[in-house]
């Protein structure tokens, strides 16, 4: 596999930059850690296994970088142009890396929207993987593979807040008969996604309530022109036109939902099993989305291009570029 060539366009010199290429080194992994053995190789093809529409993109994206991509459980599509469509055995074999889906792995099974073939994770899978980088999210669904989740980096974190929140907006538009501008929203939860949310609301004129457990972000979110309440003392939802959820943890309790009109739209950003008990919403006639995935569902192209910027940050600390 020849060696490629890494290079960049300054603003003020129109001429590509051309870089010598760099040698790597076969690795293992401690933690997050990649270590050099001694043995050269080049980084030259990353094949990406499974996934949604994000796996397209972020394949795009790495092949403007000057990257060899393949794609492996996307049978349902056709090969053109930087799309190289291979099986499991050749992206096993031939990929210097692999990017597995930022959903990670359910049921021992990486999930793939674009096969109705399966990929499940067996000794061969672990064998091919175990010395080579590998990139995916929610790394602690992949067992016996060490890997980089790109979910437990803020840079990550930070850019992909706003498909999600762009995406947490098209769902309540197309669930909801009034205007955001004038509702009263309650969002629970303030990190990246809480925050980012809250600010777009208001610049669209809504209302925003945002509730937390902390009094550090108690005080910050005062501070940030939104009203603040403490989960305890949230008793009820009515008065609310639309809930957002952004916390992992249980927020909105049965007992909350009994205490609340069922005409508060709730719609759960947090990751599985979020944060709203949907059976009650359910029996309490609640209309309750779990909108999970958003920016592979709204913003597949921003979404997987932040993937791949991820990757190769995580490259370039690693001293692989």
């Amino acid at each position: 596999m020849p060696s490629f060539f890494l290079y960049e366009i300054t603003r003020t010199d129109s001429t590509a930059r051309f870089l010598a290429p760099k040698r790597l080194f076969s690795i293992v992994y401690k933690g997050n850690t990649i270590y050099k053995k001694g043995v050269p190789m080049n980084i030259d093809t990353i094949a990406l296994i499974g996934g949604d529409k994000r796996q397209l993109f972020c394949a795009k994206a790495l092949y403007d970088k000057g990257f060899e991509v393949m794609l492996a459980g996307f049978d349902l599509l056709d090969s053109y142009g930087f799309l190289k469509l291979v099986d499991l055995d050749t992206a096993l074999s031939e990929a210097d890396a692999f990017m597995l889906p930022i959903t990670g792995v359910k049921g021992g099974q990486i999930p793939c929207y674009f096969s109705d073939k399966e990929i499940k994770i067996d000794n061969r899978f672990r064998e091919a993987l175990s010395d080579k980088p590998v990139f995916m999210g929610r790394s602690s669904s992949l067992k016996g593979i060490s890997s980089f989740d790109l979910l437990e980096r803020e840079d990550f974190a930070v850019l992909n807040a706003v498909p999600t929140v762009e995406g947490a907006l098209c769902v309540a538009v197309k669930s909801y008969e009034k205007t955001i501008s004038g509702s009263k929203i309650l969002v629970t939860g303030y990190g990246r996604i809480g925050a980012l949310l809250s600010r777009t609301l208001r610049a669209l004129g809504a209302e925003v309530t945002v509730s937390t457990r902390s009094a550090d972000k108690f005080a910050r979110i005062k501070s940030d022109a939104n009203r603040a309440v403490y989960y305890s003392e949230l008793k009820t939802l009515s008065g609310f036109d639309i809930v957002f959820n952004t916390a992992d943890a249980l927020t909105i309790t049965a007992e909350i939902l009994s205490n609340s009109d069922s005409d508060t739209l709730i719609i759960d950003l947090a990751s599985y099993p979020g944060g709203v008990d949907f059976n009650a919403a359910e029996k309490l006639g609640f209309t309750a989305f779990m909108a999970s995935a958003l920016p592979g569902q709204y913003s597949p192209m921003t979404a997987g291009e932040i993937i791949a910027d991820t990757v190769l940050t995580i490259l370039r600390e690693e001293k692989c570029l």
